[in-house]
């Protein structure tokens, strides 16, 4: 087994709060938790079996740091960067941060994808041990097969299943690096849910209607019931107190499928 590769980043204005209501309604536990001297998130690391899940608090927005700038973005471990950095390049990739050496010991940069979501592809492993993903990132595009195109040319993706729902438009994909997946929504019947949300973040879970129970006892905005889909796996989706989406179920995406 490999160690997941796709990890999904959340900011919060509160995130230690969060941080404890995450685990509290979803079952997170806490393997790494920095601050800076005001008690404001660094980076903490939420665990959910092999995968991890980076949160850190919202600042003000800084010109030097595009991260500033946003409330969620996607972390992509590699084993080389230069060949990851030479490679977006020359896919012309809008380069938000020049590959670099950083103070935590990896080497990284940042790129914005065609429709301006923001990406750090590094050498970092987050924190994440060897084994099948539970966690995936799941991000909705208005131009899907621009997209899926973008992270095989771009960052080395490789094509999984695709649904479209007509006019050449996507409604669901996967896309696969190593045995790590990102899942991309498009501009089908699942937009009404996103509600003009870009990011979800997705869970295996093996009992849908006890997590969501246990979800709705802490607080979640149940916006969607537990509930059986048409290729045979059951789940529910909530927001977290700071209206992020998240989706629970049992399907788990399989590359050798």
């Amino acid at each position: 087994m490999s160690i997941p590769a796709v990890f999904p980043v959340y900011r919060y204005v509160n995130a230690p709060d969060t941080m404890a209501w995450l685990v509290r309604a979803f079952g997170f536990t806490v393997q790494a938790d920095y601050r800076t001297p005001d008690g404001l998130v660094a980076h903490a690391e939420l665990r959910r079996g092999a995968t991890v899940f980076g949160v850190s608090s919202k600042t003000p927005a800084t010109k030097d740091n595009p991260w500033s700038e946003v409330r969620s973005g996607v972390y992509v471990r590699v084993d080389d960067a230069d060949a990851a950095y030479a490679r977006a390049c020359a896919a012309g990739a809008d380069v938000a941060i020049a590959l670099k050496d950083t103070s935590y010991g990896s080497r990284e940069f940042s790129l914005r994808d065609p429709e301006g979501r923001l990406w750090s592809i590094g050498t970092y492993a987050m924190g994440a041990s060897a084994g099948t993903p539970d966690l995936f990132v799941g991000l909705r595009y208005d131009d899907g097969k621009r997209a899926t195109a973008w992270l095989e040319k771009a960052l080395g993706f490789a094509p999984g299943l695709s649904v479209d729902c007509g006019g050449g438009r996507i409604e669901h994909a996967e896309e696969w690096l190593d045995e790590d997946t990102v899942m991309i929504s498009g501009a089908g019947a699942s937009a009404k849910l996103w509600n003009g949300d870009r990011d979800c973040v997705y869970g295996w879970i093996a009992d849908p209607d006890a997590h969501c129970a246990q979800a709705a006892s802490a607080g979640a905005r149940i916006v969607q019931q537990p509930a059986d889909t048409p290729y045979g796996a059951r789940g529910y989706y909530a927001r977290d107190p700071e209206s992020l989406l998240w989706g629970f179920g049992t399907y788990r995406p399989d590359r050798h499928l």
